[in-house]
């Protein structure tokens, strides 16, 4: 059960939302996508497929050498961006578009992961009908800001 910690404010140009993962989170979503990479990669050299086509038992860290410690990190960054907004659009029950963007650029995501440890990262979204979206208390700038905590079963 990962737990998510959302910070939102409606701003004109859409809504910022903040998402700060705990280090238990970001280290089942690595431990996630390295499983999944190790499945989809060729035949890692010296380790035999075990039958039905599953990677044999490859050590973390050499698997992590193999497919590339940048390119993990990459898949890492776009799964937990792209599913933390699709469950915090679908919590709220946002009528938002497809596209949002985060404020940091990937280089800075990148950096600023380590699997284990805590990670947050500022998004904006941009809501088809913000009038009837905006909900919360009025903060001193103006604009509105939820504060939202939800569990998420995955």
């Amino acid at each position: 059960m990962l737990e998510r910690k959302t910070k939102t404010a409606c701003l004109p140009i859409g809504t910022y939302v903040r998402v700060d993962l705990t280090g238990k989170e970001t280290q089942k979503v690595f431990d996630d996508v390295l499983t999944n990479l190790a499945r989809t990669s060729p035949p890692i050299p010296g380790f035999r497929r075990s039958k039905g086509g599953k990677t044999s038992n490859v050590p973390k860290d050499f698997l992590l050498r193999a497919i590339g410690e940048n390119r993990v990190i990459n898949f890492v960054m776009h799964e937990i961006v792209s599913t933390t907004m699709s469950d915090f659009v679908k919590k709220e029950n946002l009528t938002a578009k497809k596209e949002f963007k985060t404020v940091q650029s990937a280089e800075e995501l990148e950096s600023a992961f380590e699997a284990g440890k805590e990670f947050g990262f500022n998004a904006t979204l941009e809501i088809e009908n913000p009038e009837t979206e905006a909900t919360g208390e009025s903060s001193s700038d103006g604009s509105n800001t939820i504060d939202v905590e939800y569990k998420n079963v995955s």
